[in-house]
């Protein structure tokens, strides 16, 4: 259930708060703290994405732990701002994100709320931390507004490269994911793939990153790009074909294992490119190069925001 998987990692960020007496400060954020219980739940979380067996050097866990305080110190940042500007998500943002998850899941709102209890959030706690979940998806796009620059050329371009002389025929277009299997892998491999596979499936669903999980897990050559791959309908596997039936579009496959590993992919459309006019695509494509480059430009915002708030990790441990 899809919103199990949210009241999970909700349950996960609200964990550091009820430990809050017994534990450490890891970080001052402003007029805020981050715990130390905080970055451990942060650190178990990353930690389940790597496939069982494999082995972290300290270095790798260096670079983990890290990564979990940053990450845990950008949230605050993030919140902090959004209060400033007054787009911290309304009561109403939030009764709208619950009856979409419900809708989604086929179930009543309740439902929803009951599944969150039974994983230790009450219904305040869980509007709470997807209030914040909504707030920073709000920021992400208020922050890079007139930084991300998308001309009609570089849409024409891309329109060039995907539509232009082509044959005709339909296309299926997707994400995908790649988790490698090595040809000296142990029996167990595909299937604690597999596992993998589930999580990452759980995560995209939830946070809608499919793409920058590709660009971090994906071994396929699409890694790199997002996991964007276009197959003809002619080439389309047997395996995908049968995954996808059905889907609507922004919806994934559950796990495929072939040859090369473990595959899951996002569907995104069909389409026959030969029949398929500038003005009909060109908004789409616009669309696609905004989201293309707005991280990187969020980023370079968060770097800003960084440099003006007194940000100081305290625990010697982590420094």
């Amino acid at each position: 259930m899809r919103s199990a998987v949210l009241l999970a990692l909700l349950l996960a960020a609200g964990a550091g708060a009820r430990a809050e007496v017994v534990d450490g400060v890891a970080a001052i954020v402003g007029d805020e703290v981050v715990l130390l219980s905080e970055v451990r739940t942060a650190m178990q979380t990353m930690l389940a994405r790597v496939p069982q067996g494999q082995q972290l050097s300290p270095d790798d866990m260096r670079q983990l732990r890290d990564g979990a305080v940053k990450s845990l110190i950008d949230d605050k940042l993030v919140l902090q701002v959004a209060k400033q500007q007054g787009v911290v998500a309304t009561e109403d943002e939030i009764d709208e994100a619950v009856a979409g998850i419900a809708q989604e899941e086929n179930v009543p709102v309740d439902a929803i709320y009951s599944a969150a209890a039974q994983q230790g959030l009450d219904r305040s706690a869980y509007r709470e931390q997807l209030g914040k979940q909504i707030t920073r998806m709000k920021m992400v796009s208020g922050s890079v507004q007139g930084r991300v620059r998308v001309s009609e050329q570089d849409v024409r371009e891309l329109y060039d490269e995907r539509y232009g002389n082509v044959k005709p025929g339909e296309r299926i277009r997707v994400l995908h994911i790649l988790l490698a299997v090595p040809p000296d892998a142990p029996p167990d491999a595909r299937e604690k793939l597999h596992g993998l596979a589930l999580r990452l499936r759980q995560e995209a669903q939830e946070k809608g990153d499919f793409g920058a999980l590709a660009r971090q897990y994906s071994a396929a050559p699409t890694g790199p790009a997002g996991g964007l791959t276009v197959f003809r309908e002619d080439d389309v596997p047997a395996s995908l074909k049968e995954a996808i039936r059905g889907l609507h579009p922004g919806e994934i496959t559950a796990p495929i294992a072939n040859a090369h590993g473990v595959n899951l992919f996002q569907y995104l459309d069909r389409f026959d490119p030969s029949s398929v006019s500038y003005e009909q695509a060109a908004p789409k494509l616009r669309a696609e190069l905004i989201e293309r480059r707005s991280m990187p430009e969020f980023e370079k915002w968060l770097g800003e925001v960084r440099k003006n708030r007194y940000v100081e990790v305290v625990a010697p441990e982590l420094r």
